[in-house]
């Protein structure tokens, strides 16, 4: 983005009807850092604008104290080595001589423990963005330039240290130095001139990459749920029906690694919760009868459902789909066919779509992009358990809604009124949720964590288990209490606990726990919240647009069924 385009986009957005507010901490002038992070804001939240606050220019302890007492919604801290010791900046007149390095060393220790102490504070309040120092120390060593020094060694390790105790930090997100050094390389980052006239270190094309980085931290966009996968050309190397179970590969030996690759990225998004599936042009029993095969780098159970025939991929994806009850743009679909996916592209247009490629540098720009789709800061417990309960229940499951088996299923259902620091995993659900979701509305940290702090607010997590096994938590209610009244605000539910009359389990809970007369709900209806407008309808809640209602009446009169123990 260049600065004319920064300026058209905030000019755009300043009369929005919204304010998106960022504490920018840096101890450099920010001129066109906070100018970029201002567009970089507009153009990721479309009917946004965006403010940006500073601090005093060289006081970055006391900008860090005035962020964690702002309204913002996030910060960012941006380091640089002259905010640790001013000698290592060109703008100082303290010198780097050899005799005084030692003295360095120990200030920047310091102060990196004092910035540790204070970010905290920010990070009790908003999500913070860190970004590592991009410039390089100019003079400080003694050694030739193609040789680093023990002194910038020992920096270096104070710097990785403070990173790794600043990652700990729980709504503290490091900006990846990898990344950065591939979008915007060392020798086009320092304006030298810029520094020692105004004070601002960066090039124009640099600091509209770190401000992007910087929004691209702080607000990514939700990881995909799902992966589809194609077998022939692309999980192994060859054509299953051709060379038979036995002839297909994935190793060096037959210079078909890449496959193997692929095969270990999958156990490893496996791992992390991503549901994986196979859509495949093939005869199903040959099929599983290679994916038994013992040198496979994961287990053919980390697959459902697996389909494979000769029909179109686009019904396979739709079978897919079906059982895993979500939509097509919380998915990839991964096959070497440009055919195939352009066929799967057509009836699914929001769904990603990607080529598998066995050329070696063209399959790892696809793995990094995949790392990015469904790339989390934090893993949950509940994403480990979510293939194994969705296939479970699928497999048990009858047609249609069945109450006498969801009695049978021994479940019990878990609330717990949550107060204070809540976890990662409610806010996850309430901004990733859209089928069973009462307004559609997302939720920033810096937002939750002040609803958390309001007397009269009230947030509910819903765990479930069942024979089958924990699904761990899988609703959050969130609202007000108002007098004999209870105002949600916020309701969401995984589609995993869809069919189970958890729903009514949780109308229950907020009648008898709260002790209200009525509950009244902050809805409305989205292109993808039809099975909570369901419910609403089966329910009889009704009332003015964005305002329904439920007396405790009504709700008793219904006839609901019960069928789960509860719990908390």
């Amino acid at each position: 983005m260049t600065l004319s385009e920064a300026l058209s986009r905030i000019e755009e957005a300043r009369d929005k009807p919204r304010t998106r507010r960022l504490f920018l901490v840096c101890g450099f002038e920010p001129l066109h850092l906070r100018t970029f992070l201002s567009a970089h804001l507009a153009q990721r939240f479309d009917g946004e604008s965006a403010e940006i606050k500073t601090g005093l220019y060289g006081d970055l302890e006391g900008t860090l104290a005035s962020a964690a007492a702002s309204d913002a919604g996030a910060a960012a801290l941006v380091l640089e080595w002259s905010n640790l010791d001013p000698r290592l900046g060109l703008r100082s007149a303290g010198g780097w001589h050899v005799s005084v390095q030692g003295d360095i060393l120990a200030t920047c220790r310091d102060r990196f423990a004092r910035i540790l102490d204070k970010l905290r504070a920010v990070a009790a309040h908003m999500p913070v963005a860190v970004v590592p120092p991009t410039l390089s120390i100019p003079f400080l060593g003694h050694s030739a330039g193609w040789q680093i020094g023990v002194n910038e060694l020992e920096m270096e390790k104070l710097l990785i240290t403070f990173l790794a105790d600043a990652a700990r930090i729980e709504r503290v997100s490091i900006l990846n130095p990898a990344r950065l050094a591939a979008l915007s390389p060392a020798a086009k980052r320092l304006n030298a001139a810029g520094e020692l006239s105004t004070g601002f270190p960066y090039t124009l094309e640099h600091a509209s990459i770190v401000a992007g980085e910087i929004v691209q931290t702080l607000f990514p966009p939700g990881p995909m749920k799902g992966l589809i996968t194609d077998l022939d050309g692309t999980f192994w190397s060859g054509i299953v029906g051709e060379l038979g179970a036995a002839g297909v590969s994935w190793n060096m030996a037959d210079h078909t690694q890449v496959h193997g690759l692929y095969q270990q990225l999958l156990r490893h998004f496996s791992e992390m919760g991503v549901l994986l599936a196979v859509a495949s042009k093939n005869e199903l029993s040959l099929a599983e009868e290679t994916m038994r095969r013992a040198d496979l780098y994961i287990p053919a159970g980390c697959f459902f459902p697996m389909c494979a025939d000769w029909g179109a991929k686009s019904r396979h994806v739709a079978e897919i789909l079906r059982v895993w009850n979500i939509g097509a743009d919380s998915v990839v679909f991964v096959d070497d066919s440009p055919m195939e996916l352009e066929e799967v592209k057509t009836v699914f247009p929001s769904m990603t779509c990607l080529q598998f490629s066995k050329q070696p540098a063209a399959a790892l720009s696809l793995f990094v992009q995949l790392r990015d789709l469904f790339g989390k800061p934090v893993l949950q417990q509940e994403d480990a358990l979510r293939q194994a309960s969705l296939k479970a229940f699928h497999e048990s499951a009858p047609a249609g809604d069945s109450v006498d088996f969801v009695r049978g299923l021994n479940g019990t259902v878990t609330f717990d009124v949550i107060e204070g620091s809540a976890s990662p995993r409610l806010l996850e659900l309430v901004n990733k949720t859209n089928q069973f979701n009462l307004n559609g509305a997302r939720i920033s940290e810096a937002q939750w964590l002040r609803h958390l702090e309001d007397e009269s607010g009230f947030v509910v997590s819903v765990s479930y288990q069942d024979k089958f096994g924990p699904l761990g938590v899988i609703a959050v209610v969130a609202g007000k209490r108002l007098a004999d009244c209870i105002d949600v605000s916020t309701w969401v539910m995984s589609c995993r606990a869809f069919s189970r009359h958890i729903e009514f389990h949780t109308l229950e809970y907020l009648f008898e726990s709260m002790g209200a007369a009525k509950i009244t709900f902050a809805f409305c209806a989205t292109e993808r919240n039809q099975p909570l407008q369901q419910l609403f309808e089966n329910a009889g809640i009704a009332g003015q647009p964005g305002t329904l209602t439920l007396t405790r009446e009504q709700f008793a009169a219904a006839g609901h069924i019960f069928p789960h123990q509860v719990a908390g």
